[in-house]
Parts: C-alpha cells; sequence; structure tokens
C-alpha cells in the first residue's frame, strides 16, 4: 500500500492555477475523481463522494472506504490500517480537468480530476 498511499499524496501537490487563497483547498474534489498512473502504469483512482469520504480502487480492482479532511492548505487523507497521509497544496486546489504530473523516486506519476465517480 505505500504505492498507493505515496501516489495519492502526489496528486495533491500540483494545482493547475493561482487561485491558492480559496478558504477550502479539497472543494474542487468532492463528488469528483482522481486518476493516478504510476510509473510501472499501475492505475489507482480516488473518488470524493463528500468533504469527508473517500473510496479508492487499488490496480488490482479491490476498493477501500476512508476519509479525508482539509486543514488550511493541507488535504489529509485515511485509509483502515494505514497511516494518515497530508499534503500541502501549494497552487489551485485539484478541480476537474487539472492533471499534470509528479516525479518520485519511482519515477514519474501522472494524475488526472476527472468528473463523477470513475469507477
Amino acid at each position: 500500500m505505500r504505492l498507493v498511499k505515496s501516489a495519492a499524496l502526489a496528486v495533491l501537490l500540483t494545482g493547475a492555477g493561482a487561485l491558492a487563497a480559496l478558504a477550502n483547498v479539497g472543494a474542487g474534489l468532492v463528488g469528483n475523481s482522481v486518476t493516478l498512473t504510476g510509473p510501472d502504469g499501475a492505475t489507482v483512482t480516488l473518488y470524493y463522494p463528500d468533504a469527508s469520504t473517500v473510496e479508492r480502487q487499488a490496480p488490482d480492482g479491490s476498493t477501500a472506504t476512508g476519509s479525508w479532511s482539509v486543514n488550511g492548505q493541507d488535504i489529509c487523507t485515511t485509509f483502515p490500517g494505514e497511516e494518515q497521509a497530508c499534503v500541502t497544496v501549494s497552487d489551485t486546489p485539484p478541480a476537474p480537468g487539472a492533471s499534470g504530473e509528479v516525479e518520485g523516486e519511482g519515477g514519474v506519476t501522472t494524475w488526472a480530476v476527472s468528473e463523477g465517480k470513475a469507477f
């Protein structure tokens, strides 16, 4: 699960604009999905049905439900049996249409935010 947690963090490290002053950096995630594709081609999808619940579909198709919260510029995610993972959003909050890539220890992870539930 370490790869999944790292990829989930990577998606929130970069935004798509310059509106970081918004009160809730996670507002654009509610009702939407983030698809992460790791350097090995494995895909993890996160769906945010509301302002406190996150659902994850792993590369093998298994799913898990966890929680997420916003604290200032930090978005924190917790899944059962895993440590809480937080990331600081340094640019525009993630929202549908936003995408990018993040270089990590294992290579490049790409991410894209789409409308609705993607799994």
